[in-house]
C-alpha cells in the first residue's frame, strides 16, 4: 500500500479464535487463528481485508476509484480479468471510515423465497458491501442493473458503501445515470505484486530492475492476479528451502522450476517405480507431506493393505529402514523426525499424477483418507493438510465427491472415530466455503442440506460453518441457512435456535433482516409456523439499539403486526402472555412517547377477529399502563372492533393478488 493511500488509521481487532460447537459425543473446531479468545464473524472479515489491504500492489488511478466511492456512496469498476478487480473493490471498501456498519458481500444467486434483488432490508446504516457481478450472464447483470438507480438512493439515505465489480463484456451497457461513477482497475505493475507480497510476510526485496531473468520471463505472459500471489507464496517457500545468503534471483529461480517443471519431472520418475511398495510410500508421503515419519509409516502400510500390495515376508531386521526407502523416493526425514520431499512442491505433483492418471485409484484412495484420519497419532495440523489435499484432488474431477464424503463423515455411528470424522466435515465445508472457486457450489450445497432431513453429524457441522464461515462474507445466507436448520432439528436439541438468535443478537440489520424472513415468507408446513412463531418471540426479547427501532418505521410495524399475528393464531397464550407483558414495558420504558402507542396498535392489529386474544392483550397491558394509557388503549380497541364489524362490499370482481 502506497503512503498517499486514503483510509483509516490500523486499529484492527484482535486475531480470531476458535469456535466450539458441542454436541453429545464431540466438540467441532474450526480453527480460525492461535488467538485464545474466538472473534466474530465482523471481526474475521475486517482482518482479512486488513490482510489483503497489506499485500495490495496499488494500480494507476485507484485513488480516483476511492474519491468516487466515498463522495458518491457507489463506484463500477471495470478491467481486464485478471486485473485483480475484486481485490481492488475489497481494498476500496476498506479503506473507508468504519462507522457502525460492516463489510459484507451481496451474493448473487437467489435461493428459494429469498429477499427481492438489492433488497432495502440488505442495508445497514454505513455498511461497506461488494457487489461482484465480473463473471456473471448478461440476464441476470440486467436484472441488477436495473436495480441500481433506486438502490443507489438507499445508499446514500443510510451513508452506505457499494463497490460494483462489472463484469467486463457486457461494461459498456452501464446507465448514462452511472457512467460518471465508471472507473477502470488497470493492470498493477507485475513485479510490485509480487515484492507486496513479500513484504506483508517481513521479507522486503526492495524494486529489483530488471527482474531476475526466470522472473522476467515468467511476468511476460502477464498472469492473473491470483496467480502472481501463489508464485510469491511459492517464492517464500523457496527462501526457506534454500540455505542462508540465497538471493532474490535463487528463490525466484527455485519458485518458477517448481510452479513449471515439477509435473514434467514427477511423470519421468513414477514409472521408474516398479515396486508398488515404493509408489505406496511415495504416494503416502505426497498425501501427508510434512507429517511425522512413524505417522507416513503407518499409512504406507495401511495403503499397502487396501491396494493388496504384498508386504515384505523377510525377517524385521532384514527390512528396509524408513530412511533408506524414503531416499528411494526423493523425500527425507529432517530434524524434527517429519517427512518432505527434497524437491519444493514435488508432493503437489506426485498427488495429481496418481489421481490424474491412475483413475481406478481415487475409490481405494477415499477408503485411505478415511482410515488416516483415524489414526489416533495423526496431529491436528496434519490432520486438516490431509482433507485439504484430499479435496484439491476431488476438485479437479468431481466435485460431487466432496459433498458425499462429508456427508459419509458425518454418518459415521461408532463413538470412538464420531468426533475425527464430524471435524474433517467441518474443515471441509470450511475449506469449501472459504475457496474462491468452489464458495458459491459449496454455500448452495449447505443451503440445500439445511432444507431436508439430515443427519445429526451433518446439522451439528452445519451450524458451525454457517454461524463461523459463511456469516464472514455473507451474513444473510448465513441467517436463511441457520433458520432452515433450526427448524428441522430436535426439539430437545435447540441448537441452530440459540446460535441464530446469539448470531443476530450481534448486528441490528441482521435482526430485521430475520424478521422481514418471519413476517413475509410464512411456511405451509404447521410445525413451521408454530416454529417461526416462538422464534419470533425470542427475536423480540432479543436487546435492540435503539431499543424497539422497528417500531419506529411503518414498513416494520406491518412485519411486527405479521408476526405477531402468526404468534397468536399458532402458540398459547400461556406462551405470548408473558411475551406481551415484556414487549409493552420495554416499549414504555422508552423516552420517546409515540413508541407505546405503535406497540399498542401492533398488538391490537395482529388480534383482530380474535376476541378472546385481544381481551387477553387488554388485560395484560393495564398491569403495565398508565390510566390514560390505558384507556388510550381500550379506544383502539373499540375503533378496531367497530372497523372489523362493518359492511364488506359485495363486490364481484373477486380479491385481488
Amino acid at each position: 500500500m502506497t503512503a498517499d493511500a486514503p483510509g483509516p488509521p490500523d486499529d484492527e481487532p484482535a486475531e480470531p479464535g476458535t469456535t466450539n460447537i458441542s454436541g453429545d459425543q464431540y466438540n467441532i473446531r474450526i480453527e480460525q487463528a492461535a488467538s485464545p479468545t474466538p472473534a466474530s464473524p465482523r471481526q474475521v472479515a475486517e482482518q482479512q481485508l486488513r490482510r489483503l489491504q497489506r499485500r495490495f500492489a496499488r494500480p494507476d488511478d485507484l485513488n480516483d476509484a476511492y474519491d468516487t466511492l466515498a463522495e458518491h456512496n457507489i463506484v463500477f469498476l471495470d478491467g481486464a480479468p485478471g486485473n485483480g478487480r475484486t481485490s481492488a473493490a475489497r481494498v476500496l471498501l476498506r479503506e473507508l471510515p468504519r462507522g457502525t456498519g460492516i463489510y459484507h458481500e451481496i451474493a448473487t444467486v437467489k435461493e428459494g423465497r429469498s429477499p427481492e434483488i438489492l433488497s432495502p432490508g440488505l442495508v445497514g446504516e454505513e455498511d461497506r458491501m461488494l457487489l461482484d457481478l465480473s463473471a456473471e450472464n448478461q440476464d441476470l447483470w440486467k436484472q441488477y442493473h436495473d436495480r441500481l438507480l433506486g438502490f443507489h438512493k438507499i445508499l446514500a439515505d443510510k451513508r452506505a458503501y457499494l463497490a460494483v465489480v462489472l463484469p467486463h463484456p457486457y461494461a459498456d451497457q452501464l446507465s448514462p445515470d452511472f457512467t460518471g461513477y465508471r472507473r477502470p482497475v488497470n493492470r498493477p505493475d507485475e513485479l510490485e505484486v509480487v515484492a507486496s507480497h513479500l513484504r506483508a510476510h517481513g521479507v522486503t526485496v526492495g524494486r529489483p530492475r530488471p527482474a531476475p531473468p526466470a522472473l522476467h520471463e515468467y511476468l511476460a505472459i502477464h498472469p492473473p492476479m491470483r496467480e502472481l500471489a501463489r508464485l510469491a507464496d511459492l517464492i517464500l517457500e523457496a527462501r526457506k528451502a534454500l540455505r542462508p545468503g540465497s538471493t532474490f534471483m535463487d528463490w525466484c529461480d527455485l519458485a518458477i522450476a517448481a510452479q513449471t517443471a515439477r509435473a514434467e519431472e514427477v511423470d519421468s520418475f513414477v514409472p521408474g517405480l516398479r515396486k508398488g511398495s515404493q509408489r505406496a510410500l511415495l504416494l503416502t508421503v505426497a498425501m501427508l507431506h510434512g507429517a511425522p515419519a512413524d505417522v507416513v509409516h503407518r499409512a504406507t502400510a495401511l495403503l499397502q493393505k487396501l491396494l493388496d500390495i504384498p508386504q515384505d515376508d523377510r525377517p524385521l531386521l532384514e527390512h528396509k529402514g524408513l530412511t533408506e526407502r524414503l531416499h528411494k523416493v526423493g523425500a527425507t526425514r529432517d530434524d524434527a523426525a517429519c517427512v518432505h520431499f527434497e524437491k519444493l512442491r514435488y508432493d503437489h505433483a506426485v498427488r495429481r499424477h496418481f489421481w490424474l492418471n491412475m483413475p481406478d485409484l481415487r475409490a481405494p484412495l477415499r477408503q485411505w483418507v478415511d482410515q488416516v484420519l483415524d489414526l489416533p497419532q495423526l496431529p491436528d495440523i496434519d490432520h486438516r493438510r490431509l482433507v485439504v489435499r484430499f479435496a484439491e484432488l476431488c476438485l479437479a474431477t468431481d466435485q460431487e465427491e466432496l459433498f458425499r464424503a462429508a456427508s459419509a463423515w458425518t454418518a459415521k455411528r461408532h463413538s470412538r472415530v464420531t468426533a475425527t470424522y464430524v471435524r474433517a466435515a467441518a474443515e471441509l465445508l470450511s475449506w469449501g466455503v472459504q475457496n474462491e472457486d468452489t464458495s458459491q457450489d459449496f454455500r448452495t450445497q449447505i443451503y440445500k442440506w439445511s432444507t431436508r432431513p439430515i443427519t445429526a453429524g451433518l446439522r451439528l457441522v452445519l451450524i458451525a460453518v454457517c454461524a463461523r464461515v459463511v456469516s464472514i462474507h455473507y451474513p444473510e445466507q448465513a441467517v436463511v441457512r441457520l433458520h432452515h436448520l433450526a427448524r428441522r432439528e430436535p426439539l430437545r436439541e435447540p441448537r441452530a435456535r440459540g446460535v441464530l438468535l446469539e448470531y443476530v443478537a450481534q448486528d441490528l440489520r441482521l435482526q430485521l433482516y430475520l424478521l422481514y424472513r418471519l413476517s413475509l415468507f410464512s411456511p405451509a408446513n404447521l410445525r413451521h409456523k408454530e416454529f417461526d412463531a416462538q422464534l419470533f418471540l425470542d427475536l423480540v426479547a432479543v436487546p435492540t439499539w435503539p431499543a424497539h427501532s422497528f417500531l419506529r418505521n411503518p414498513v416494520t410495524r406491518d412485519w411486527l403486526t405479521g408476526c405477531w399475528t402468526a404468534v397468536f393464531r399458532h402458540t398459547d397464550s400461556a406462551i405470548w402472555s408473558p411475551c406481551v407483558k415484556q414487549w409493552i414495558r420495554a416499549a414504555n420504558s422508552s423516552d420517546d412517547p409515540d413508541l407505546v402507542h405503535h406497540a399498542l396498535n401492533v398488538l391490537v392489529d395482529a388480534t383482530a377477529g380474535s376476541y378472546p386474544a385481544l381481551r387477553q392483550v387488554y388485560a395484560t397491558a393495564r398491569a403495565s399502563l398508565s390510566a390514560e394509557q390505558a384507556g388510550l388503549l381500550l379506544s383502539r380497541i373499540h375503533e378496531a372492533q367497530r372497523a372489523d364489524s362493518a359492511p364488506r362490499s359485495t363486490s364481484q370482481e373477486g380479491p385481488q393478488s
